[in-house]
């Protein structure tokens, strides 16, 4: 009887401990993922590249989504 409690004890504190570190770890992708966005919005640019390239990829992406609308 013993046995069972203590296997049951060790089960919960493994399971809590995961879950307290996917908590952190999910904490941390958010709020590093926020400041990368912000990052880029004050960047003026994602990852290098020009306004140009910024203003291709958004018209065609209207583009896409207006093809899309259409019956």
């Amino acid at each position: 009887m013993n046995t069972t409690t203590s296997t049951n004890q060790r089960l919960v504190t493994v399971l809590l401990v995961l879950l307290i570190i996917f908590a952190a770890l999910l904490l941390i992708g958010t709020i590093g993922g926020f400041l990368l966005s912000g990052g880029m919005m004050m960047g003026g640019g994602m990852m290098g590249m020009n306004g140009q390239t910024m203003n291709d990829m958004m018209s065609a992406c209207s583009q896409m989504m207006r093809d899309f609308q259409r019956p």
